[in-house]
């Protein structure tokens, strides 16, 4: 029998990415993907960081693989295990392999289990102290994902420059890196080959793509070669910062079949004094003229931000001119979470930090004004033909899937035969702050 593995990711769409990485490279190792849920021979847990809850859910993941089989090797990894190993062993992992080495962690683990390799188990270097060195060596999908995704993510780069005060991720993933076009492509049509009809770009600041490499806008030219790749039918863009969404970007995005009407930039704060501590590098008026310049440029544009609550220093005036502006812009939908105390971080140190019902009171108010923007957002689609990405093929009567300007959409089949990804026709009928409903044409 082949050995056993499961794999589970927290946090960002670039964990999710590597995640799946990591389970082809186990796959084309010999071993039997199965989910984390299920009995294996080893766990993997591909942790986060960027919040409190983020490390505590990343622990709890380690206990759970412990409880489900005590046999089992625990293998944690990711942003949280770059930054506290100690905790993760702690937790129940028997191996903890840093980000630094993270492209090598499939062969980490035939060296742990396997003596007959010729070498002994042993454990990875421990990281070392300050910030991590650049991503040199990318995890790469060269076909298929035994359990993954339907649609597949392609990581383009790594790491930071932006140094925001409250942000903990360039030290734990260290300086911004890019991928070289070509190994971008390569890959692309690799996975284009093995089935895949939408590619998402993914990075933790994807839209710096190529300014290690002093180049101004390579992430605009690499979406258009991109859109080149034969059989690669949608192209979707993932989180970029306001200062990285050029003209030209909206332009390729706007006359390129190819690339998906979603655009998502990170706002946290409406507030430019607020921007300010947070040692963000947009103006609220700045970030204005770029979400409306996609909107018009890019009608039916799904467009989302991030948005943070409870920054130290922010008072109710701050955040009224953050929600202020989030009412007025034609943002769909919002991704809103609390300010979380990182250590070792600018924010940490600042003044004027909020008790948890401060925070908790915003993210709630934030919460049902995105809410109230993505229902208007679906309504606005009814009785609209739209094209969807089948994900679930729907037992039930129902499949399901995704529009390339980001709707969720559940729909009646009628009968006839739906196959995940394929693409079909459905005319939407009914509209909920998380999904549309619709009939198949």
């Amino acid at each position: 029998m082949s050995p056993r593995v499961a794999v589970h990711h927290l946090g960002c769409k670039l964990n999710q990415y590597e995640a799946e990485a990591l389970k082809a490279g186990f796959g084309g190792s010999g071993w039997r993907v199965v989910p984390f849920a299920e009995e294996a021979d080893v766990y993997v847990v591909n942790t986060c960081t960027v919040t409190g809850s983020g490390d505590a859910d990343s622990r709890r993941a380690v206990r759970r693989a412990r409880r489900t089989n005590p046999e089992a090797l625990v293998v944690a990894t990711g942003c949280y295990a770059q930054r506290r190993p100690e905790e993760l062993r702690g937790a129940g992992a028997a191996l903890v392999v840093p980000n630094t080495d993270k492209a090598g962690l499939v062969d980490r683990v035939r060296t742990h289990l396997g003596p007959a390799l010729g070498q002994g188990p042993s454990e990875p270097p421990a990281p070392a102290a300050g910030r991590r060195p650049p991503t040199r060596r990318f995890l790469q999908i060269d076909g298929a994902v035994a359990e993954g995704r339907t649609r597949g993510a392609l990581q383009i780069q790594d790491g930071c420059d932006e140094h925001c005060t409250f942000c903990i991720i360039p030290t734990v993933r260290g300086p911004g890196s890019s991928r070289p076009p070509a190994e971008v492509l390569a890959q692309a049509r690799r996975m284009v080959e093995a089935g895949y009809r939408e590619l998402a770009l993914t990075g933790v600041h994807t839209g710096s793509y190529g300014r290690d490499l002093g180049e101004a806008d390579a992430f605009a030219d690499l979406v258009r070669q991109l859109a080149g790749v034969e059989g690669l039918e949608r192209i979707r863009l993932n989180s970029i910062e306001p200062g990285y969404v050029s003209d030209r970007l909206i332009d390729i995005a706007a006359d390129t079949e190819s690339v998906c009407r979603h655009f998502h930039v990170p706002l946290q704060s409406g507030d430019d004094r607020v921007l300010r501590r947070m040692g963000r590098r947009c103006t609220a008026a700045r970030y204005a003229e770029r979400i409306t310049r996609i909107a018009h440029r890019l009608p039916g544009c799904a467009i989302g931000a991030d948005v943070m609550a409870g920054f130290p220093g922010e008072g109710e005036e701050h955040f009224a001119s953050t929600r202020i502006l989030l009412e007025r812009l034609p943002v769909t939908y919002l991704h809103v979470f609390p300010y979380s105390e990182r250590q070792d971080t600018p924010a940490q140190r600042l003044d004027g930090h909020h008790g948890g019902e401060v925070k908790r009171r915003r993210v709630r108010d934030l919460i049902a004004l995105g809410e109230g923007k993505r229902l208007d957002f679906h309504r606005s689609h009814l009785g609209r033909r739209v094209r969807v990405l089948v994900e679930e093929e729907g037992g039930d009567g129902l499949a399901a899937g995704l529009t390339d300007n980001y709707i969720r959409v559940r729909f009646e089949t009628g009968g006839a035969p739906v196959r995940a990804n394929s693409f079909v026709d459905v005319t939407l009928t009914r509209a909920r702050e998380t999904e549309a409903f619709g009939e198949l044409v």
